[in-house]
């Protein structure tokens, strides 16, 4: 099915490239086609053929938008052709990493448990047509699973292996996906109103033989690859991209995309051990402000035992966030100009997914549930602190992911590919973290242990940005790292574990983002109060900032300015983001 849209900014070029680009995405993406409305038919895989195909569209956007040059003058139209040419840059770096990206480790399979809930789970049977498709997509699903196990055994061959630590919890993942996968296709009465009792039958079959024909199979071919006694033999035992051919290229690539700009990785390195120090400094003194002037391990040892920093209950839970929240309205008006139209709350996770995660989501209003949620783990609550609980909903809800996606997706102005994609990460978290770090100038940390929460996030997202690169350029080994991350972080040595894992095997760079996305909004902000000098209006920049939606760091950089009436010399608008 092709469904075509129009850009308010009729008859453009840009606003054709734009409409172009919304449909390529919205013909493959079903997670975007689940927020349309609109009925999945297809799964993207994991194939060269299906990269490849990808790359050759963003290289032709891109050679356009630059084929335009300054054509694309005015403010819509030239915040759009950015957001075009950072969108296909993004693609092509993922085509170029392409071997060199896994494929069955934990994160990189998490689409297949979306696919599962947002498409399958929902899916509705009125009458035999809906039969049809429902077993197409899982026919759909277990072709997906096979280009999964195709691209890591041509990876084995190449030399990219998933290495040795981090196999057990690739493997674990996997045999787990089979066994929920193929319980939760199966279709339950609530879902079948429309069919008759022979259609029922058919479907029941159906499914059935799907699950053991093609899907079951299908995990098992990749479970295969994982246990092949070559696989297992060849696995490098150490973590991180510099041990494989061109793996350091590839990283630095990867930090290109995640960090949103230029900054070598060797710098954001030695900034986020400057970081650390400043931060440690910090708290320290709310330490001593709390009435415990000792070393910060024992201070980290009374937190574990800290009733205040404990809920007993779900309902605790939703309270306290909910506190900080109330706290938080009567403030907004004096830091932005323009609200949300959609309203925010919070809703519990589903009890079913709460083992799997460490914390919660944001989720974005849909026709359907018209609020922006944070939705929040319940479970494990003797376990689970709250000393960060008011960074973290100021960084997931108000002022932060909520403001930003949903005024992005209520601006009517923007081409429906900029509402709708949000797809540069140091832009996303950056805002989120730099929305909750306004939390300081808002009063919202007087409390010392809301302070020492924030400064304890502020601190996590510090340390990543030495640990993902020193162990993906090798200066780093997994107990180099496993100590820096202790004595940076509150995480129990299980998370640590984890997270290493995660930066070192699954997604190397991406825990850039945080900190390197919330220092760009700090530069940006300091450049405009030192450009508007006496006259800045922190509701003006916050408007500039969140009015054009998500862009690249340069183009947002040249929209503050513009907006702000800034000199193009003055903003430092040369295309890079440095630090």
């Amino acid at each position: 099915m092709r469904t075509r849209t129009r850009t308010n900014e009729p008859g453009g070029e840009i606003g054709r490239l734009a409409d172009r680009y919304w449909e390529f995405l919205l013909e493959r993406d079903p997670l975007l086609r689940v927020r349309q409305g609109l009925p999945v038919e297809t799964l993207p895989g994991a194939s060269p053929v299906e990269s490849e195909e990808r790359a050759r569209f963003a290289e032709g956007v891109l050679g356009r938008v630059r084929a335009l040059g300054g054509a694309a003058s005015s403010g819509v139209d030239a915040d759009t052709a950015a957001f075009l040419a950072g969108l296909a840059e993004q693609e092509l770096r993922s085509h170029r990493c392409y071997w060199l990206t896994p494929a069955a480790t934990t994160y990189r399979l998490f689409p297949l448990s979306q696919y599962v809930d947002a498409v399958l789970c929902p899916f509705r049977f009125a009458a035999r047509p809906d039969i049809e498709r429902y077993l197409s997509l899982l026919h759909e699903l277990a072709r997906v699973v096979g280009s999964i196990a195709g691209k890591a055994a041509e990876q084995a061959g190449r030399g990219f292996r998933v290495p040795v630590p981090a196999l057990a919890g690739a493997r674990a993942t996997v045999a787990g996906l089979r066994a929920s996968v193929a319980r939760r296709v199966e279709v339950g009465d609530d879902r079948l109103g429309g069919l008759g009792r022979a259609d029922r039958g058919l479907l029941g079959d159906g499914v059935h033989r799907l699950v053991e024909v093609e899907l079951a199979p299908a995990f098992d071919g990749l479970l295969a690859v994982l246990d092949d006694p070559a696989h297992l033999g060849e696995a490098p035992r150490a973590v991180g991209w510099a041990q494989y051919e061109g793996g350091e290229e590839a990283y630095r690539e990867f930090v290109r995309t995640h960090s949103g700009g230029d900054t070598p990785p060797e710098r954001l390195h030695e900034l986020g051990r400057e970081q650390c120090r400043e931060l440690a400094e910090r708290m320290r003194e709310v330490r001593t402000a709390l009435g415990f002037p000792g070393p910060e391990a024992e201070f980290h040892e009374r937190l574990r035992t800290e009733p205040r920093l404990y809920a007993r209950t779900p309902e605790e839970v939703e309270a306290r966030y909910r506190g900080y929240l109330d706290r938080l309205a009567p403030l907004l008006p004096r830091w932005f100009a323009v609200l949300p139209a959609a309203p925010y709350g919070l809703a519990r996770l589903d009890p079913g997914l709460e083992a799997g995660m460490t914390f919660g989501y944001y989720e974005q209003p849909t026709p359907d549930v018209p609020v922006g949620r944070y939705r929040y783990n319940g479970a494990d609550l003797d376990r689970r602190s709250l000393l960060g609980a008011a960074s973290l909903i100021h960084h997931e809800l108000a002022p932060g992911h909520h403001f930003h996606l949903a005024r992005q997706a209520e601006n009517r102005a923007l081409p429906q590919l900029r509402r709708e994609v949000a797809e540069f990460g140091a832009f996303n978290e950056g805002w989120a973290e730099y929305a909750a770090g306004l939390g300081w100038e808002m009063g919202l940390y007087d409390d010392p242990w809301d302070a020492y929460g924030r400064l304890a996030q502020e601190r996590f997202t510090a340390q990543r940005l030495v640990v993902d690169t020193g162990l993906n350029l090798g200066t780093m080994d997994l107990e180099q790292a496993r100590d820096f991350m202790r004595a940076n972080s509150t995480e129990a040595d299980g998370q640590i574990a984890s997270d290493l894992l995660r930066y070192a095997t699954d997604l190397p760079g991406q825990a850039l983002s945080y900190r390197a996305g919330y220092l760009e909004f700090t530069r940006l902000r300091a450049e405009a109060e030192a450009c508007t000098g006496v006259g800045f209006d922190v509701r003006a920049f916050h408007e500039a900032v969140l009015g054009g939606g998500g862009l690249p760091f340069p183009a947002l950089r040249e929209r503050v300015g513009r907006e702000l009436g800034g000199s193009h010399s003055s903003w430092k608008s040369d295309n890079r983001c440095t630090y």
